[in-house]
């Protein structure tokens, strides 16, 4: 019985939770097979990128203009019209954002269960993964015929290279599940690394003043780190929800987590907690952050960020 992956991908990259998403699927069984869903521009490159991760044995392709955006009506009845051939026993995607919105409507459209954000694989059908803000982790069994995952991608490292490819097979296309499409797609542009993928992330909540954004902003220019932010920032106008950390916005894991006026309430620690190191900058000794950092630093932000800025 074999595993299904669902494949991301972002301007003609895969994006390193395929990786990670094929490294949780290799803990289950041997046969694993990617899905990607791209336009036709951008299929043949995706799917040799996603023949070549180690431990996948096979690449479903599909390609048509509707696919690229990976809306999550598409990129579910694609994966269901897989499942249903029969020869499956599990599906899963990572629990990125679109993780987070396509998994659940698959389970939907099979009537079926899903173990969602799962940080580890107990055994074949045992699935642990935290719950109110990482200060519980439950444990999970999922009966069903096929089993349905996301998985949490900070917990699993991701997959490398193989030397032989996998074979490539070609899928067609299913049409268009809505009238409605995506016509385009707007952000800042920046040269900082993705908060996904970044080595070091500077976190700013609201003991970070609008004037002192600068200075984080040149920090982070000097470390070749990745900028994100608290709820409270994004809710005060600061940042858009594209920079937010935490159980609602993104969960990371960098080599170097760097914590600015930021308290450390649960939510946000349950985003960040499994960083490689932690530092924290905060006026109050008090605040819980410190409780989670490696190194710490009692002080006001407009004084020690510049003085590290200097010592760069």
């Amino acid at each position: 019985m074999a595993i299904l992956v669902l494949a991301e991908h972002v301007d003609g990259r895969l994006d390193e939770t395929t990786h990670k998403a094929v490294m949780a699927a290799r803990f289950l069984g041997r046969d694993i097979h990617v899905l990607v869903m791209a336009c036709e521009t951008h299929s043949e490159t995706l799917s040799q990128q996603a023949a070549s991760i180690e431990g996948v044995t096979r690449v479903w392709s599909a390609a048509a203009p509707h696919l690229e955006t990976q809306l999550t009506e598409d990129m579910a009845a694609q994966a269901q019209a897989i499942l249903e051939r029969g020869g499956y026993r599990y599906a899963l995607m990572s629990s990125s954002y679109k993780g987070k919105r396509v998994m659940p409507y698959l389970a939907a459209l099979r009537n079926t269960d899903l173990a969602p954000d799962i940080t580890k694989i107990e055994n074949e059908d045992t699935f642990v993964r935290p719950v109110y803000a990482g200060s519980l982790q439950v444990v999970e069994r999922l009966k069903s015929a096929v089993k349905l995952l996301s998985v949490r991608a900070s917990a699993f490292p991701p997959a490398g290279l193989q030397a032989q490819a996998a074979p490539i097979e070609t899928l067609a296309p299913l049409p268009p599940t809505l009238a409605a499409r995506r016509l385009e797609h707007r952000g800042k542009s920046t040269l900082r690394p993705k908060l996904s993928r970044a080595r070091i992330v500077i976190g700013c909540g609201l003991g970070v003043e609008k004037k002192e954004m600068p200075n984080i902003e040149k920090l982070a220019d000097k470390l070749g780190a990745a900028i994100g932010v608290t709820r409270a920032v994004v809710d005060e106008g600061m940042a858009t929800s594209d920079y937010l950390l935490g159980q609602t916005g993104k969960i990371i894991a960098p080599e170097l987590y760097i914590a600015v006026g930021i308290s450390g309430a649960v939510q946000h620690l349950a985003g960040v907690k499994d960083s490689k190191v932690i530092v924290a900058v905060n006026k109050d000794p008090n605040a819980p952050i410190f409780q989670i950092a490696d190194y710490g630093v009692v002080g006001d932000v407009g004084e020690v960020i510049p003085a590290l800025i200097e010592l760069l």
